[in-house]
């Protein structure tokens, strides 16, 4: 618990006064809770910056700290936030933090998100270990240019505790809901502070994206909540503020972030809404828009320097890498091998029914569907979806079809109300925001494939969300208590409209938080490099029964070693002796965790041990056996050896 909630902590602490520092810089008068936005975009590129230095996670962490104690000197002074700022803000953080540790209090302990539901968290852990400790050649994902500010991120706060990275990454994926929260008030100032603090929590976690943070799909969920602080800051932005100098800095700085999470993808977002909110200002007010620009031209200059000074050490793997969205998508799962492994995912739990649970010998994991069963439903982005996969079509289960539809009518009611607000109030920003992601959405939906086009609808909900709740919760719209005895049946209305969309879509996100697995709590490295090794060969791994049994270990083993035929997994015996017998027929190798010295069984030599991690050769191996062993059609790491 300690090394997850301490790097969350981390995260939202140092973004804070970094973010505020930037608003200083850019001449902002007044406090906003985009700050930590933009202090979130700043530290995944100082600690990619740092993490490289000898030293490596301890280096970073220091950089961190100190830049977020200078920043804490120059700018809380000038700019606050004030205490009743921080009063305002704390229950909206609280309640978010809460809903994101859901996961973990479900499952009783925690660990790594997604563990047998998005089997990509592996390939990030292999990155951020060899971040950690840089021996030997770095792996494909560095080589080809990924992004891995988040890796970096993740390495420099597992140095709070014991250096455990699988805590930590769980800790930076649970913190961005938290900041986005924070950056959703931003753009709810004109709601009580009730409804703000429920709508700012509804804002950060819809539905979509407490999928997305249930199967620790962290890059994501990153670019959502940059997207998000990216359009408040356009929306608060000021014409006389254009004139600073460094006005255009939090939209720099908010790039960089983007760049260093999503790679090139992620400037389409961004991109898409500035033109879109450019277009809206023009055929608004030509005269004025016009005249703004010009008034803005060394603003944006400024902020077209910082960007390259930002960007610059990182333009190469940006290139190399390709401005592909897909390559985003599906490059931790193209490794050789992976349209071989049959699906190792929990399938869904709706009211105990195997609703969504894919045919047997049916290969999930490609560059098409990644780990979905077929097209994500495009009504999820409503936000009122009743359960716990994503990936479950309407009526798979034990709730009826008509709940699902019914609750994206109440998601699409909603969103109607806040669009009309917005174009009534001319908050050409959020909509162009809106409109982007839409449009972006449809073409990935067009043109990729269904797992790219989940991602971007992904990408959609955080920004429909604040839309309809700025609209739904207006008091002017659903009154209060006292009010709404006098407002009539159309105030009665919209109350109760706005009340079944928070009941609803508070209910949906928790649904799919509590649904989502948590896998082992310490990472072991030491296997995955074993993969090369072990290919097409029969495979048994043996390890800590509580991992095994109870944190989702054979689905997490099983992936780290996909390419074995077959691959098995077991709990070892708590017998330290081991089985007393010789390898089960039709196994060639076997690996030990947990740093066990003895051999599991009577036949066995030891062929290299790293870390914890012990390969073991069965010299009784016979070659014509191994097609006798029974592998589950569902599990593929079951395996009939007869050892339990």
């Amino acid at each position: 618990m300690f090394g997850t909630y301490a790097a969350a902590l981390l995260v939202i602490g140092a973004s804070l006064p970094i973010g505020t520092a930037v608003l200083a810089l850019a001449g902002r008068r007044e406090f906003s809770w985009i700050a930590p936005g933009l202090g979130l975009a700043l530290i995944l590129v100082l600690s990619w910056w740092t993490v490289r230095l000898p030293g490596e996670g301890i280096t970073a962490l220091v950089a961190i700290v100190v830049v977020a104690i200078g920043s804490a000197l120059y700018a809380v002074p000038r700019l606050g936030p004030s205490r009743a700022e921080l009063a305002a803000a704390l229950p909206a953080a609280g309640l978010t933090f809460v809903a994101v540790s859901l996961p973990f209090a479900v499952e009783g302990h925690f660990g790594i998100l997604g563990t047998g539901f998005n089997v990509d968290m592996s390939q990030h852990l292999f990155v951020a270990d060899w971040m950690q400790t840089p021996l030997g050649p770095a792996p494909s994902l560095i080589q080809q240019g990924y992004p891995v500010g988040p890796h970096a991120l993740t390495v420099a706060t597992a140095e709070l505790g014991d250096g455990n990275i699988a805590r930590a990454f769980s800790g930076v994926t649970i913190a961005v809901p938290v900041i986005a929260a924070l950056a959703a008030l931003a753009g709810l100032q004109r709601l009580p502070r009730g409804r703000a603090t429920v709508a700012a929590a509804l804002v950060a976690l819809p539905y979509l994206v407490a999928s997305y943070v249930a199967q620790g799909a962290f890059k994501e969920v990153l670019e959502a909540a940059f997207l998000l602080t990216f359009a408040i800051w356009l929306q608060q932005l000021r014409r006389e503020e254009t004139v600073h100098r460094g006005f255009g800095l939090p939209a720099a700085v908010l790039t960089a972030g983007a760049l260093y999470a999503y790679s090139g993808p992620g400037l389409a977002w961004l991109v898409g809404t500035v033109c879109l909110w450019g277009l809206f200002e023009l055929v608004r007010d030509r005269a004025t828009a016009t005249a703004a620009a010009r008034a803005a031209l060394p603003g944006l200059a400024v902020a077209a320097v910082a960007l390259a000074v930002l960007v610059g050490p990182e333009a190469r793997r940006i290139a190399d890498f390709g401005g592909s969205a897909g390559n985003v998508a599906n490059a931790p799962s193209s490794e050789a091998g992976i349209g071989h492994q049959r699906t190792l995912l929990l399938h869904a739990q709706v009211g105990g029914s195997d609703a969504g649970k894919p045919e047997p010998g049916l290969d999930l994991f490609d560059n098409d569907l990644g780990n979905l069963f077929g097209e994500v439903p495009p009504l999820e982005v409503f936000r009122v979806w009743p359960s716990g996969d994503f990936r479950v079509e309407p009526g798979d289960g034990a709730i009826p079809a008509a709940a699902f539809y019914l609750g994206a009518l109440i998601g699409a009611a909603a969103l109607a109300v806040g669009v009309l607000a917005a174009a009534r109030r001319r908050e050409s920003a959020l909509l162009a925001a809106l409109a982007a992601a839409v449009v972006i959405w449809l073409a990935a939906w067009a043109l990729s494939t269904p797992y790219t086009t989940a991602k971007a609808l992904q990408m959609v909900a955080p920004i429909l969300t604040l839309v309809a709740v700025r609209g739904l919760f207006d008091p002017e719209r659903s009154p209060g208590w006292t009010e709404l005895r006098e407002g009539g049946p159309r105030a009665l209305a919209a109350s109760a409209l706005a009340l079944a969309f928070a009941a609803a879509a508070a209910g949906s996100a928790a649904l799919a938080l509590a649904n989502a697995p948590v896998g082992p709590e310490r990472y072991t490295a030491g296997f995955g490099k074993l993969r090369e090794q072990l290919r097409e060969q029969p495979v048994l791994l043996l390890g800590p029964s509580g991992q095994i049994a109870d944190r989702h270990g054979d689905q997490f083993y099983g992936w780290e070693l996909r390419g074995s035929r077959p691959i098995c997994v077991e709990p070892f015996p708590d017998d330290a002796g081991g089985f007393g017998m010789p390898a089960p027929e039709g196994i060639r190798f076997v690996i030990t965790l947990g740093g066990k010295s003895e051999a599991p069984f009577t036949d066995l030599t030891e062929v290299s041990r790293r870390r914890r991690v012990a390969l073991w050769e069965a010299q009784s191996f016979d070659p014509d056996a191994v097609d006798s062993i029974e592998v589950s059609p569902d599990v593929p790491t079951r395996c009939e050896l007869g050892l339990s």
